[in-house]
């Protein structure tokens, strides 16, 4: 009989403490928009052997997750990143990471939240587009001679999404801001000022 009511006080003792704790809801994530690029591989990069007419390339579109927000335009701001790195053959093909150098710089520095020094290039309205950027447009976008760009510089396109509701994003969460493609969103591209030999794979 005892044991009945200690089994029962126990019982009612954790009905009531779990009555107690607060569980707030989760909240929905607002409804939103990103931008989505798909690189040209054919173009993937600015030739520091051609920059003269040497071009970047990749389609762009916007991505509102089926929410109806609708995406009215995406901005194109340009950065420079000029990070002075001497790619070793060892940051190259340097197989599982394992006794690898790595640069002391960043070809693609994270966060890409826009800073002072970026420019707006252009607005795409019309989506989807196809973009198409020569290197001496991304200079002069940024105030800098053609012929001051060095191999292994970087541009960094960054994307700011206006949606028909009126708001305009342009700050995302870091993890869609790699440059590996398939995501479902990207708010940049690294342009690499590079020579097909030399292309350092992961920002390729």
């Amino acid at each position: 009989m005892k044991s009945l009511v200690y089994i029962t006080l126990l019982l009612t003792a954790m009905v009531i403490s779990d009555a107690c704790q607060t569980k707030d809801p989760i909240p929905l994530a607002p409804a939103g928009a990103v931008a989505v690029a798909k690189v040209n591989a054919a173009k993937a990069y600015f030739d520091v052997t051609n920059l003269a007419t040497t071009e970047f390339e990749f389609q762009l579109s916007g991505e509102d997750f089926g929410q109806g927000v609708g995406v009215k335009a995406i901005e194109v701001w340009v950065g420079l990143n000029s990070p002075k790195i001497a790619l070793a053959a060892s940051m190259t093909a340097c197989g599982n990471g394992v006794g690898c150098l790595y640069p002391s710089g960043a070809l693609g520095p994270l966060p890409s939240r826009l800073v002072a020094t970026d420019k707006l290039w252009k607005t795409f309205s019309t989506l989807p587009a196809t973009v198409s950027i020569k290197a001496s447009e991304a200079a002069a976008a940024v105030g800098v001679a053609t012929t001051s760009l060095l191999l292994n510089d970087t541009f960094q396109l960054k994307f700011v999404v206006q949606t028909n509701d009126g708001r305009r994003f342009d700050a995302f969460h870091d993890g869609i801001c790699d440059e590996t493609r398939g995501q479902v969103g990207d708010c940049r591209l690294v342009i690499r000022v590079d020579n097909k030999k030399a292309l350092y794979q992961p920002l390729k």
